[in-house]
């Protein structure tokens, strides 16, 4: 029996530290990993949805938000959780910056869609933004900001009628301690 247990948490350390770590990039990556440092950790997330008032109050969306380095410390990892039915349910994303080009790449895949997007993010005028390059999402896109240390949000934009942009959701992640989480399994 004992053995059994000690195996058992083996098992458990190897999934808490695919959670929640590594956490820091490799020394030879490229200074600008350190943009998506934010989604490295475990994060509990609420949605807003915007109205012609503002932001609505937290919806509880039970979702959770999990990233950590990868590829040696080249790369950042992060899934996405939302055990919700006719939510987007689980996807993985692969960020990657490429300094030659100066953008972030990336590829996306989750449940709800079942294909791959290749999506690129870059700071523009102070603000981590992403868009979708394939399959094309023109008059979309989505930005990033850091609330404080343990909070950031992501809200998405669609271009109105006018050309302006209009923000339609925003993600708001809470760092949570890992193995800990507000969200049901």
């Amino acid at each position: 029996m004992h053995r059994i247990v000690v195996l058992g948490l083996m098992a458990f350390n190897s999934l808490a530290y695919a959670e929640c770590g590594p956490t820091v990039p490799s020394a030879g990556a490229p200074a600008e990993t350190r943009q998506f440092e934010f989604l490295v950790g475990k994060h509990d997330v609420t949605l807003h949805a915007w109205t012609d008032s503002g932001w609505t109050p937290p919806r509880p969306v039970n979702a959770r938000w999990n990233g950590w380095y990868g590829l040696e410390g080249r790369a950042i990892y992060d899934e996405w959780n939302d055990p919700q039915p006719g939510t987007g349910g689980l996807g993985v994303n692969v960020r990657m910056y490429d300094p030659e080009e100066g953008v972030w790449k990336m590829m996306w895949v989750s449940t709800a869609g079942h294909q791959v997007q290749d999506l690129r993010a870059q700071v523009k005028d102070g603000v981590l933004t992403m868009w979708q390059v394939y399959p094309e999402r023109p008059g979309w896109k989505a930005e990033f900001e850091v609330l404080d240390d343990n909070r950031w949000a992501r809200v998405s934009y669609q271009l109105n009628g006018d050309g302006q942009w209009q923000p339609q959701f925003r993600l708001v992640a809470t760092r949570t301690a890992c193995g800990v989480s507000e969200v049901s399994e």
